[in-house]
This record gives structure tokens, sequence and C-alpha cells, in this order.
């Protein structure tokens, strides 16, 4: 018996070892999950959509199968061939699916299994949207600013606004001569009268004559040296009183237009605030000739009232007079026009009633209404592009996951009840999937409005102000 029980011994720790090994092995299988499809040495996994983000899903690396035979493919431009590729991609993962480890698999192995292989990527087209810039074309203003640019304080502030603007005409005997038929006397003060009428009501408007007394002779210099006369006081436009004004003189003397500029200066700088802008505009076909020095009068306007621009007009001058107008006009801050028609008169009068002329603003604002109702249209129909390309995927990758559900249960690989299980899943990531997409389409909707609102309201101001 001694000698048997050391064998003994032996034979049952061989029947423990061997125990133990079977023990390890079965455990091993047992715990060993089903083989997933397309993808044979990859263990399966569960998909948990409760405890997924959006994020999560939108941002999903695409499927390999639907890289593999959809994802180039176009369902707009190439609808057959989608077709095709689609039924390929369905077809491998059938094949796949079919081997053996699936028949055990719960709804969510399932659901992650046909993800992998057949989900769509909308991580472009999330990041399209949101990255989708809501620009709108630079609006300027008629002052050459932008109205981007311009705080709403101010447009609103801008009615407060004083604008004066004084008008010198040239009265010296030059001015008898015709031009088309007509004096340019005649021609300017019918120029004058018509920018009188137009301005906005709220400007203050002056007329100025200047040498409209004597001849032309030595010896009248200096008494029409002197004629330089405010028939009309700096004051809102009233168009009797204006027009009885323009019939109180005539073209006669020499052409003190120093002077004049002196007097409007004078004028303008009794009634100016910080808050007022001045104007000065002349009409004259000839250089100074009292012996003053109209640049350095322009010079002084400038240096007296900061906001204010002399424009003048040299009408059917010389060579000599047109050098020394243009100096005028520089010095003043202003515009200098040439012109030798009656036409160019008239257009010229239209070029100067842009910084103060309501109609020039009218005429601007209903402009700019339409430019920014066209392009706030434009970034509502690139936003729906782009939100309705994702409809069509979403759309495209529901029909794929139904027909391979279809398909799976028509091969019975799941039943009615497990079909139903996974198709739940799918649904409910695709309603975070959508309402993820909704929330960015919406706030990138009110973006626009927001920045289209903002632009219309300085629109609305303005066009309050100018009265249309």
């Amino acid at each position: 018996m001694k000698q048997v029980r050391p064998l003994f011994l032996l034979f049952l720790l061989f029947i423990l070892l061997t125990g133990c090994q079977d023990a390890s092995e079965k455990a091993s299988t047992k715990d060993k999950p089903a083989q997933e499809p397309g993808k044979s040495t990859t263990a399966s996994k569960k998909v948990d959509v409760a405890g997924t983000p959006p994020e999560e899903w939108i941002n999903a690396t695409p499927g390999e199968l639907y890289q593999k035979y959809i994802e180039k493919k176009s369902w707009a431009k190439e609808p057959k061939a989608y077709k095709d590729a689609t039924g390929k991609a369905i077809d491998d993962y059938t094949e796949l699916a079919g081997k053996e480890g699936t028949e055990k698999w719960t709804e969510q192995e399932w659901a992650h299994s046909i993800l992998s292989n057949l989900q769509t990527k909308y991580g472009d087209i999330a990041s399209e949207l949101e990255e989708y810039e809501v620009v709108y074309d630079e609006l300027k203003l008629p002052d050459g600013r932008l109205l981007q640019d311009i705080e709403m304080d101010e447009i609103t502030q801008k009615k407060d606004k004083k604008v004066n603007v004084a008008l010198l005409i040239d009265s010296s005997g030059s001015m008898k001569a015709e031009v088309d038929g007509e004096s340019k006397m005649s021609l300017a003060k019918e120029s004058l009268d018509r920018l009188a009428k137009e301005l906005p009501g709220s400007v203050n408007v002056s007329l100025i004559a200047f040498g409209h007394k004597g001849t032309g002779s030595d010896s009248d210099k200096e008494m029409s040296c002197q004629a330089v006369e405010s028939f009309y006081p700096l004051q809102p436009y009233d168009g009797s009183a204006f027009s009885q004004s323009l019939s109180k003189f005539d073209p006669r003397g020499w052409t003190p237009l120093a002077a004049s500029i002196e007097l409007a200066n004078e004028q303008l700088s009794s009634r100016s605030d910080e808050n007022t802008e001045n104007f000065i505009y002349v009409v004259s076909d000839g250089i100074e000739t009292c012996d003053g020095d109209p640049v350095k009068a322009a010079q002084k306007v400038k240096a007296d009232n900061t906001n204010v621009k002399i424009n003048i007009i040299g009408f059917d001058v010389d060579t000599e007079a047109d050098e020394q107008l243009k100096k005028v006009a520089k010095a003043g801050g202003g515009e200098y026009s040439s012109v030798k028609t009656k036409q160019q008169l008239s257009e010229i009068e239209n070029v100067w009633k842009e910084a103060i002329d309501k109609n020039t603003w009218r005429w601007w604002v209903v402009n700019r209404f339409s430019d920014n109702v066209w392009t706030t249209v434009d970034h509502y129909n690139a936003i729906r592009e782009i939100f309705s390309t994702y409809q069509s995927m979403r759309q495209n990758e529901q029909n794929r996951l139904t027909q391979t559900l279809n398909r799976l249960e028509k091969e019975k690989l799941i039943d009615s009840e497990k079909r139903e299980a996974i198709s739940s899943l799918f649904d409910e990531r695709q309603e975070k999937i959508r309402n993820y997409m909704n929330d960015l389409e919406s706030k990138k909707r009110e973006e626009v409005k927001t920045v289209s609102d903002e632009l219309e309201k300085k629109l609305d101001a303005i066009e309050e102000q100018v009265g249309i």
C-alpha cells in the first residue's frame, strides 16, 4: 500500500489539472463573442443609443461597406449607379451576416454591426452648415462710409444735425454772355433755384450775389468790388421769397469772389456748431478781379468751420480762371467742375445735390432695401440647400438600413421581433441626429435674421429721416 499511495496522488493531480484546463477552455468559448460581419477579427460590440451624444453620431466614421460601394456615388446625378452600389453593399453585408456566430446577437450588437458597415457620415454636411458665413455686401452710404460701420445711435441722432448751404452767384458783366441761346446769368439762376427747391426742409439756405453793381469800367471798380450782398439771408427755404431774391440783381461789374466767400463764412460761422454741416456753392465765369485772394478766403472758411465744403462751377471759363477756381475749391475741401453747356450745368447741379439732397438718399435707401432683401433671400436659399442635402442623406440611409433589415429577416438571420427592436434603435439614433441638425439650421437662419434685421433697422431710420 505504501508503494501505491504516490501513484494514486499523481493520478488525482492529473485529473484535477485536466478538469481545470477543460473548464478554462469551456469558459473561454462561452465568453468569446460571435464574429461580426465584415470584421472577421473584431469582437462584436453593442450600440448604446441612449448613452451616445448626437455629436458622436454626427462625426462617426462612415460604414466600411458604405465607403467601399456608396460614398463616392451621387444619388442626384447617378441614381441608377447609386442604387446598384447600395444593392452590392447590402448583398455583401447579408453574406457576411450569414456566417457562423451571429445567431445569438442582441439587437444592440446587430445595430452596431449594421451601422459600422452601412452608416452615413454626417460630419461634413454638419460642418458646412455650422461654418456657413452670413456675409452681406458692404452697403456704402452716399457720404462714403459703410452702413455696417455706423452705430444706430449716430443714425437716429442724424435728424438733429443742422445743414447750412450758401449759394454764391457771380454777377459780373461777363455773365451776360450767352451759352446755348441763353445768358449764363439766367442759366445759373435757374440752376440755383432748382437746387434750393430740392433741399430737405430742415436745411438753411442763403443766396449771395457779387459784382452786381456798376459796370466793367475802371471808374466803377471800387463800387462794383464792394457789391457783395446777401439777397436771401441764411434761413429755411421759402420758394416765393427765394425766387423773388433771384430777380433782384443782374450781371454788371467786376468779380469780388474772395469777398463773397468771406461773407458766406460770416453767415455760416454765426449759425454753426459741432453738429452742423456747411456747404458753399459758387457759380462763376471768371477769376477774382477785385484784388482779393479767394484761395486764402477759402482756407479761412475751412479753418473756421472744419465741417465745410466749397464746391465751385467754372461756367464757360478760360484757362486762367479754370486754374484759380480749381485751387479755391481744393482749399475749401470741395470739388471743382468746369462746364461749357446748359446740359453740363444741369448734370453738375445734380452732382452737387449728392451730399445733401434727400432724393439721393431716397434712391440709395430704396436700392439698399432691395440689396438687403435679396442678399437675405440668397442666404436662406443657401442654408436650405445645405439642409436639403442632409435630408437626402438621412432619407437614403434610412432606406438602406430598412432594406438591410428586410433582407436579414427574409434570409431568416433575424426574426420580426428582433427586426423591430433593431429598427427602434435606428430610429432613436436618427432622432438625435435630426434634432442636432435642425438646431444647427435654426441657429444659422436666426443669424441671418439678426444681421438682416440690424441692417434693416438702420435703413428704416434713414428712411424716416429722408421722408420716404
